[in-house]
């Protein structure tokens, strides 16, 4: 299973996750990232985007979690800063 997508994570177009909508459920001292959660993009056009694939199967308050390869609703790619799944 991918890594899990956190606060702060970046994005393959060199932006970051800048929002969680599950801020008491962290991995690794971080809230976990959700579809439809913000981030920004620093390409033209690209500013504000937010988390538009994860995995179904995992879910908080109804939303996906987002895990690493995942979308962005600009096309980049989320990236995992973790390299394994630990829930504290």
């Amino acid at each position: 299973m991918p890594n899990v997508i956190r606060l702060g994570d970046p994005t393959s177009h060199g932006g970051k996750v800048i929002e969680s909508g599950a801020p008491h459920f962290t991995v690794s001292g971080k809230p976990v990232a959700l579809v439809g959660d913000k981030c920004i993009c620093p390409m033209t056009g690209h500013q504000n985007c937010t988390i538009v694939s994860g995995n179904d199967k995992h879910q908080i308050n109804g939303k996906a979690v987002a895990y690493d390869g995942d979308k962005t609703s600009c096309g980049a790619t989320l990236v995992s800063t973790i390299s394994t799944f630990a829930s504290t």
